[in-house]
């Protein structure tokens, strides 16, 4: 309940640089450094969340409050894209697949595009399989190296653990010794799906300052980012060519996707 931001580990100071960071010097590690954030806490001083906490953050999301969570609730200051570099697992109490599905799909009704990694625990298939990346209403993410390979850790679908067979991941970004700022002012190089994720929710924001008028285009963000991006095949994990179960559509592509964008009726 603190009233300023805190960051006690430093993996939200990283995932948070991805996005947006920029000192004004040599560090340009962020996507979108003119994008404009907020954030809220979903995670208590351990590191762990529950369903409660995460549909708190999420209700949050589509109409900001105060700083004592309640007052003034404006849906005018929602975000355009989240970014969720977490999963819930059955410890944390997400014993029920669809136990975060009606949030996940209000906040997509809202207009805000999730763009959720999609976990570090491949390289097994069907191991993208905690909530809230395993719904179709997630833009989730996979993670590659600077090669574009696969990184190991990526969880792969398809999604069994709720009987879909659903395709997953939907996209794939760099996620392997990326560079951001971390907690008390220095830089590492961290890596998993956790820092693939903010990189295509800096996308989203990207898209949406060349053309405002994506601003709560959900669909229509998501399939640009897919159509522009480097289309890597696989024959793994149940699902040929491309969009698979192991790079989604491929990795993002964002001077390709801003192309992309300019060209639409």
């Amino acid at each position: 309940h603190s009233l300023i931001p805190i960051d006690p580990y430093g993996h939200g100071t990283h995932t948070m640089g991805i996005m947006v960071g920029d000192d004004g010097g040599t560090n340009q590690i962020g996507m979108a450094p003119g994008a404009r954030w907020i954030g809220c806490r979903n995670m208590d001083a351990s590191g762990a969340g529950t369903p409660e906490t995460y549909i708190a953050c999420y209700q949050w999301f589509i109409a900001p409050t105060q700083v004592d969570g309640v007052s003034e609730p404006d849906p005018e200051l929602a975000p355009d894209v989240i970014n969720n570099s977490w999963s819930c697992p059955t410890s944390e109490g997400c014993k029920e697949p669809d136990v975060l599905l009606q949030a996940v799909q209000n906040v997509r009704a809202a207009g805000i595009l999730t763009s959720h990694s999609a976990g570090n625990s491949g390289p097994a298939c069907s191991t993208v399989n905690a909530p809230a990346g395993i719904y179709a209403e997630s833009f989730t993410v996979g993670a590659t190296t600077s090669t574009d390979a696969l990184a190991s850790f990526s969880s792969r679908g398809p999604v069994t653990v709720d009987g879909s067979n659903r395709a997953k991941p939907d996209i794939s970004a760099p996620g392997v010794s990326v560079r951001s700022c971390y907690k008390n002012g220095s830089y590492v190089l961290l890596s998993g799906t956790s820092m693939a994720s903010p990189h295509v929710a800096g996308l989203v924001a990207l898209l949406i300052s060349a053309d405002p008028s994506m601003r709560g285009q959900v669909n229509a963000l998501e399939t640009v980012i897919e159509q522009s991006a480097l289309q890597i095949s696989s024959t793994e994990c149940s699902r040929a060519g491309v969009p698979n179960n192991l790079y989604g559509w491929g990795r993002i592509q964002a001077l390709e996707a801003y192309q992309h964008l300019t060209l639409q009726p």
